[in-house]
């Protein structure tokens, strides 16, 4: 089982042509990762909370929806998590804006972790703003270095969100150990311009191996892909498509990567070293046409199996 934890909450969608329009979709990067992977059809869990409001009904049953297993979670008074996201004219990037604290989306605590993972739980995947922010960093924290993980694949996907960090030199610090203990690590060209100024996405690739890393995946949007182990650096295109918006697409390119090496029984560092170019060059187009699908879409719509693989036959 793949097990997901992260922040989840509604994201408001709006243009900044028509700023009092805005539609709300269930959202948050850890969220989007669970949904993109019980669309899937591997077996995933998502480990958080849920506001009884109706936002976090709406939260709860996509999950549910999607196929994902929420023994993990718990519903809460607290309400729901909101998030703002504003496409801008004549820009590929999006705007955010979060409303987060003492929200139920991003309020797990240490005592949430509390319990030895079982067995079955072959992957976890941590990433995103919940890394950044109180309590939920600090329990993440707990979880990953208080609790055995051999035989298990921790995967990471460092998505920053600049506007939600208060301290840029504490959060690198946390940043730092997150990374040094991650088998695989993505991270997008606009997180790499914050942590890392004038650095390739090919010199990326070597920093976070040489600090452990075993696979490192820098996407690049319309640009495509690097990815590298210490067998060396693969590059994809990404595929032609038009484009609805960018929402999730990071998301849906990751749960596509982790449910490729869920099936294929890579659960551990090495694993990861020992995968050919090949092998990750088809891990990677895979995911990239899943990240295309979704870019087709309004919102995060993360594809089925069904749907990746019609897709994939049309080449």
């Amino acid at each position: 089982m793949i097990l997901v934890t992260g922040e989840s909450l509604i994201d408001m969608l709006g243009s900044s042509e028509k700023t009092n329009s805005f539609h709300a979709v269930p959202g948050g990067s850890p969220f989007n990762v669970a949904m993109a992977l019980g669309r899937l059809g591997v077996p995933v869990s998502f480990m958080g909370r849920f506001s009884y409001d109706h936002f976090g009904q709406v939260l709860f049953n996509t999950l549910e929806e999607s196929g994902v297993d929420l023994s993990f979670s718990s519903r809460v008074d607290s309400l729901s998590t909101i998030g703002f996201v504003t496409q801008r004219s004549g820009c590929s990037d999006n705007e955010y804006a979060f409303y987060t604290k003492g929200t139920a989306g991003c309020d797990l605590s240490a005592k949430d972790f509390s319990n030895p993972l079982p067995d079955c739980v072959k992957v976890l995947h941590i990433g995103s703003f919940s890394l950044a922010i109180e309590p939920f960093a600090s329990a993440i924290e707990d979880l990953i270095f208080e609790q055995s993980h051999e035989g298990r694949l921790l995967t990471m996907d460092i998505n920053v969100r600049p506007f939600l960090i208060g301290d840029r030199d504490s959060f690198s610090v946390r940043m730092e150990r997150f990374t040094k203990v991650a088998h695989l690590i993505k991270l997008s060209d606009e997180d790499l311009k914050w942590l890392h100024p004038g650095m390739s996405p090919a010199e990326a690739c070597q920093h976070y191996l040489e600090h452990g890393a075993g696979l490192v995946v820098v996407t690049q949007g319309g640009e495509g892909v690097c990815a590298a182990n210490r067998r060396g650096l693969v590059e994809v295109e990404a595929p032609a498509v038009s484009i609805e918006d960018t929402v999730g697409a990071g998301d849906t390119f990751q749960a596509s990567m982790v449910a490729s090496l869920f099936e294929v029984g890579c659960f551990s560092r090495e694993s990861l070293t020992l995968l050919t170019g090949e092998s990750i060059h088809s891990i990677l187009e895979r995911a990239a046409n899943a990240a295309a699908l979704n870019c087709s879409r309004r919102g995060c719509q993360p594809p089925t199996r069904e749907e990746l693989t019609a897709f994939e036959k049309l080449g």
